[in-house]
């Protein structure tokens, strides 16, 4: 069922840009957080919720259901990016948003594996679950809300934010989850303290979908609307699939060059440098908290640059950049810190450009109709394939002394974003409202 819209495109271009846009990316800063949460709380939620006498298993199971969460993005792309085309932006973010936060509730709520056994898990599997197909859809949903409110010339510049949010989310879920071990002890941390961060996750969301529901439908998807009043509409899912094959290609072939990079050097460099030269990984991790602010800085200003020269400039500029910083970043590294944060911050900086613009390419290639499933399902395809399996695939072979490898595959991976990038269209000047739409 459709939520209830009682706004007007009128007031969607007469409501205060700031708001809409931190409506917008309050969403992206939510999906972020509980992420980063889990993966930074894993080892007591194993504890908790698996079988205490096998430990090591434990918290096998529970990176797996880590991994559950990116497996299901691709079916919330899927289906929260075509009920945000059929039914709107504003209730496809709310949709999104319901689902994380009850997905947060049900993990601080679970009761323990010594209460309910074997129980605990599936309860754990659940909620992953929906948090995974929330995150899926809230990315086509936010990109399309972000891209058809933005002032002509700024659409990069407004996507930017959405990494900004969830920078932000990062470091306060870096702060927490390194804080309350040292305000509560390791005791209480492992029997309750670990249910903290999901409880404030769960209430943060009840403020965004109460902020979103104000929200104002952008002009755009109004208009589109009306002009399909009465036609008997097929899912967006299949429309894409079977008449923007070729754009559904470029968009999930582009964002596996960026993402590999953001996930090795934003936020996994910290344990990499661990594993390959020893240093403290709560040293590692402060360093990287730098890294973040820095890449959080750097979003509209490379937002606004592709906006001014060009999508295209700005995004071969951008994976040239991480293919010259990505092997000194992998094979360079030493225990010095001055080394590892220098390392870092050469490898973030193009990296920092590709999430910045990348948001609004891919909103670019497609028409209102289909631009929530268009850009949600093949990002997180893309996401899922090379962004969920980015530490995994580092750990294995920086772990066997093997970095070239990893090296190797990087480059790879950014190669095939470069062709895909020559491939798109530049439509920085070009109306939304303006693309094309499939005969």
């Amino acid at each position: 069922m459709a939520i209830p819209d009682s706004t007007t495109a009128a007031q969607a271009a007469s409501a205060p840009p700031r708001r809409q846009v931190i409506a917008g990316v309050v969403g992206m800063m939510l999906e972020m957080y509980d992420w980063q949460v889990y993966g930074f709380t894993v080892a007591y939620i194993a504890a908790a919720l698996f079988d205490p006498t096998d430990p090591f298993s434990g918290l096998l199971n529970g990176l797996l259901v880590f991994a559950v969460g990116f497996l299901m993005r691709p079916l919330g792309g899927a289906i929260i990016g075509a009920y945000t085309d059929r039914f709107g932006r504003r209730a496809g973010m709310i949709l999104g948003l319901v689902l994380l936060g009850v997905g947060s509730l049900m993990i601080a709520i679970v009761p323990s594996y010594a209460q309910i056994g074997a129980w605990a898990g599936i309860i754990l599997v659940a909620a992953r679950v929906l948090q995974g197909v929330g995150v899926g859809g809230e990315q086509g949903a936010a990109v399309s809300y972000l891209s058809e409110i933005a002032p002509p010339g700024k659409r990069a510049f407004y996507n930017a934010f959405g990494y900004v949010a969830s920078s932000l989310s990062v470091l306060l879920a870096v702060g927490l989850t390194a804080m309350l071990p040292m305000i509560l002890g390791e005791a209480a941390m492992s029997t309750w303290g670990w249910r903290i961060p999901f409880i404030i996750g769960a209430l943060f969301t009840v403020y965004a979908i109460v902020m979103r529901r104000t929200m104002t439908e952008t002009a755009q998807f109004a208009e589109t609307k009306q002009s399909h009043a009465g036609a008997r509409r097929r899912s967006s899912t299949r429309i894409l699939l079977t008449k923007y094959p070729k754009q559904t290609l470029l968009a999930f072939f582009f964002v596996g060059g960026g993402t590999f990079s953001y996930y090795i050097f934003v936020l996994q460099y910290s344990t990499f440098a661990h594993m390959v030269t020893g240093i403290k990984l709560s040293q590692a991790q402060l360093l990287t908290t730098v890294v973040i602010v820095v890449f959080a800085i750097l979003q509209p200003l490379f937002g606004s640059l592709a906006d001014r020269f060009g999508r295209k400039r700005v995004l071969l500029a951008s994976a040239i950049g991480m293919l010259v910083t990505l092997w000194p970043g992998l094979l360079l590294v030493t225990g010095n810190p001055a080394v590892i944060i220098g390392l870092q911050l050469l490898a973030t900086i193009p990296a920092a450009a590709a999430a910045s613009v990348g948001n609004a390419a891919i909103a670019e290639l497609f028409p209102t109709d289909v631009r929530a499933v268009g850009v949600g399902f093949p990002y997180a395809v893309s996401v899922a394939l090379f962004g969920g399996t980015a530490p995994y695939v580092m750990a294995f072979f920086a772990g066997r002394d093997q970095v070239s490898v990893l090296a190797l595959y990087g480059t790879l991976l950014i190669a095939i974003t470069i062709v895909t990038t020559l491939l798109m269209p530049e439509r920085s000047r070009t109306s939304l409202s303006s693309v094309p739409e499939a005969s």
